[in-house]
């Protein structure tokens, strides 16, 4: 049986390096740590070797100066209505069968345009009837307007035999008697010529007042009555609409409505579009029921649409000081007020160039807004730079520079 193998004897080099080691490593725990310790500490107390802070720039922001104001011009809108020059509702001064309708809704016409027509034939006939009439009328002039002549040639023959001696005086009387008679016979036939023409002209009449004209250049917005309805006198058909331009009546307070002149030009919006309107007339009585004056402005279009809403821009001055100010420069404060950020001086002036200058706020009391901007008053004093955007960024005491 085989016995194991003896163990091999290290190398007198190996057991050297072995124990060299083993010391070395003892000595790094007793003398290591404390003095890294103690390099740690000197770098702490050494001014010279601390590590310095990363320099803090102050916030750039933009801001305006306070530039105090003693009065100021409001812009109030009114509403008012977009209507025509003209508006008619159209119809027959005649009763009758409606024949032909000329027009359609939205058609423009001209004024004396025919627009409709009612059923003429019975006019039509009563005027030849009537035609006859007169010729019989002008034919019954003629002959005795002949007689008159024929007479008046006699009475002068009679009148020279007279002077002869040649008839009794009692000859010339009677045919003189005779002329005058065929003189009140053609006065007669006259007046019934006259009677006649009369009769002619109230059917041209009547036979013009069957064509319904437009009565004034415009868009037909309503067709009521087709063809074939026996209308009335004055029954309605169609509704024209002025093609001038166009007007805006608007209600207005007695005060400011006293403010405005005849000729003066003010902005009105309809829709997306903005016009000038100049002023034409106030009317002199209130409107019963909100007390307004109407004011009537002309617009210089024609193709609003009828009943538009419109809204007219007044300006007025204001007597009032404060500050003009961005409303994105306005804070919310405590108890209903507002605020704002200045740009003022550190205490004692102690601050450097580089850290700008602290915030600080203002009270301030909104006068009037308007558009992007609003009138202020309160502690803010003239000159002041305020902040003018970007205010949630800062609080008062915070270092900040004007922006370039």
């Amino acid at each position: 049986m085989d016995s194991a193998p003896a163990a091999t004897p290290a190398r007198p080099d190996t057991a050297l390096r072995q124990a060299w080691r083993g010391s070395l490593q003892g000595r790094w725990v007793r003398w290591g740590l404390p003095l890294a310790a103690t390099t740690a500490v000197a770098l702490a107390l050494s001014p010279g070797l601390r590590p310095r802070p990363p320099a803090i720039r102050p916030l750039p922001v933009a801001v305006v100066r306070a530039e105090p104001v003693s009065s100021y011009l409001t812009t109030r809108a009114y509403t008012g209505e977009v209507v025509a020059g003209r508006s008619s509702k159209l119809g027959f001064e005649l009763g009758g069968t409606l024949e032909q309708v000329l027009v359609e809704e939205g058609d423009r016409v001209a004024s004396g345009e025919p627009l409709a027509r009612l059923d003429r034939r019975r006019l039509q006939a009563q005027r030849q009837q009537v035609l006859a009439q007169r010729r019989v009328a002008l034919a019954g002039v003629e002959e005795v307007r002949q007689q008159l002549v024929l007479a008046e040639l006699q009475r002068k023959r009679r009148q020279q035999l007279l002077a002869q001696g040649a008839i009794a005086r009692e000859e010339l009387d009677q045919q003189t008697q005779s002329s005058a008679v065929l003189r009140s016979r053609l006065l007669q036939a006259e007046s019934q010529v006259d009677d006649v023409n009369a009769r002619l002209r109230q059917i041209d009449v009547d036979l013009a007042r069957s064509v319904l004209v437009a009565p004034f250049a415009g868009t037909v917005s309503q067709r009521l009555l087709d063809e074939g309805v026996v209308v009335s006198s004055g029954q309605a058909l169609l509704t024209l609409v002025e093609a001038a331009p166009q007007e805006v009546r608007v209600g207005l307070p007695p005060a400011v409505a006293s403010g405005l002149r005849p000729g003066e030009s003010h902005p009105v919006q309809v829709g997306d579009r903005r016009l000038q309107a100049s002023v034409s007339a106030l009317l002199p009585e209130l409107d019963a029921a909100s007390r307004t004056v109407t004011a009537v402005l002309r617009l210089p279009v024609n193709d609003l649409p009828v009943g538009a809403t419109a809204r007219l821009s007044l300006e007025r001055r204001e007597q009032g000081e404060g500050f003009w100010l961005p409303t994105t420069a306005l804070v919310a404060a405590e108890g209903g007020l507002w605020s704002v950020y200045v740009l003022e001086a550190a205490a004692g002036g102690s601050s450097a160039p580089s850290q700008g200058q602290q915030v600080g706020r203002r009270l301030v009391d909104i006068v009037h807004s308007e558009g992007e901007r609003s009138l202020v008053r309160g502690t803010l004093r003239p000159g002041e730079r305020v902040i003018a955007t970007g205010t949630q960024r800062v609080v008062p005491g915070v270092w900040v520079q004007e922006a370039n």
